[in-house]
């Protein structure tokens, strides 16, 4: 909504300079029709509206505040009236509630950072845009009290990268994101791409089947788009407790904002949706499980694994490695985890076990297990593994679900031999 309050209290307000803003002004200074000014600082947001400190000030303090010769903090901490305005504005606009305090009032949460400066937010107006850049990445905190951890910004980056490796996928394209520079504020780093005004479409819908679609989880599948690196995506986001902003920096796209709780939201939906839909890339396709049981106790014990090797196609090596990953015996990186490098110290009956209760508990064994009413991969009835792809994978085609039918089919066979 918009900030400002209209009070007899306060006068007329106008908005003098707006010094930061993130969905909207959250630091700004007002001025009222007798030439009186006030510093506006936003506290937080609750689940009705928004808490603000309006701080009565003279122009020559305030002009002192804008030359970043004093900070911020000290002008709450020392005002030069004892007299602050807390307001509480709804989203809805109407009856704001003003109470008048005094600065020994404001508690160390209300504060603005002990390091902030207003020039700081004036001089990233002032910057130029490097002419490689096409778009920034904005990451902020929903308050801007608190420093950002480098070690989330990283993987929040980490995450928008991968998302959008994924839409240069479903375009056939080759095109990788790389850092530009940065400028200050919360966190903003800009970015290039070769073509990314080709990837911005895709962007631009990606965000608004998120904001828009009554059903997030149905229709990302049918634009082929991989869950797991948009859950990954919304995950950081959400582990952070930031907000994420994007920006175009040319003509082309949209500029988009996916905030903490927006994304925690998403994310939920997700997750609930997915006990009854499956990405394909949740589906293993490797129907000789001895041969998924050879290239685990081959990672594990650090040897080759290929065509050569396994006495199969290129294409099908990639297979066997995708079951194993699927079945956590090896990580995103082929590499064994500690049950990949235990799984060569199991016996035959042990190791079927073992791949039978991580299969079980995987997502593709536990929405197969729901699909079928039952508690455990004893209650799926045998050959019904087309039947499952049909119902809860539908970005699969039929001959692609006929296929992965046949190894979930052989798999379960020899599954249920071990599983009480």
């Amino acid at each position: 909504m918009y900030p400002l309050v209209q009070d007899r209290r306060l006068g007329t307000l106008e908005i003098h300079k707006v010094y930061e803003e993130y969905d909207g002004p959250k630091l700004f200074s007002v001025a009222n029709a007798l030439g009186n000014y006030f510093l506006v600082y936003w506290i937080d947001e609750s689940e009705v509206g928004d808490t603000w400190l309006y701080l009565p000030m003279s122009k020559d303090r305030l002009s002192t505040l804008e030359s970043g010769s004093r900070l911020l903090r000290d002008a709450f901490v020392y005002p030069e009236e004892d007299s602050i305005f807390r307001i509480h504005t709804t989203f809805d606009g109407l009856n704001p509630n003003i109470v008048l305090i005094r600065s020994g009032e404001i508690t160390e949460d209300e504060f603005p950072p002990s390091d902030f400066r207003i020039d700081s937010c004036l001089e990233q107006e002032q910057e130029t845009v490097n002419p490689e850049t096409n778009h920034e990445i904005h990451i902020s905190r929903p308050s801007l009290r608190g420093l950002i951890s480098l070690e989330s910004t990283s993987k929040i980056l980490e995450g928008w990268s991968s998302l959008y490796s994924e839409f240069v996928r479903g375009l056939n394209i080759t095109d990788r994101l790389v850092p530009v520079d940065a400028r200050d504020g919360s966190f903003i780093l800009r970015l290039k791409s070769k073509h990314f005004n080709q990837v911005t479409p895709v962007i631009d819908n990606f965000f608004s089947v998120l904001a828009d679609s009554k059903d997030i989880h149905s229709t990302l599948l049918e634009k082929k788009v991989d869950l797991d690196v948009v859950k990954t995506f919304l995950s950081l986001i959400v582990d952070s407790k930031y907000d994420f902003k994007l920006t175009p920096l040319s003509a082309s796209g949209s500029s988009h904002q996916l905030s903490n709780l927006e994304a925690e939201r998403i994310l939920t939906e997700l997750k609930t949706t997915e006990l009854t839909y499956l990405s394909s890339s949740r589906v293993p396709q490797a129907d000789d499980l001895t041969r998924v049981f050879d290239v685990v106790i081959a990672k594990s014990q650090f040897q080759e694994v290929n065509d050569y090797t396994l006495g199969i196609t290129p294409r099908q090596v990639a297979y066997y490695l995708h079951a194993a990953r699927s079945l956590g015996y090896l990580d995103k990186t082929n590499q064994p985890t500690s049950a990949g490098m235990q799984f060569s110290k199991l016996d035959e009956m042990q190791r079927l076990k073992s791949a039978a209760m991580r299969f079980q508990s995987s997502d593709c064994g536990w929405i197969w297990i729901n699909w079928s009413k039952g508690n455990t991969l004893a209650d799926v009835p045998e050959d019904s593994g087309f039947d499952f792809l049909s119902d809860c994978v539908p970005s699969l085609n039929s001959n692609t679900a006929r296929r992965r039918s046949r190894t979930l089919n052989a798999w379960l066979k020899l599954f249920k031999t071990v599983i009480d």
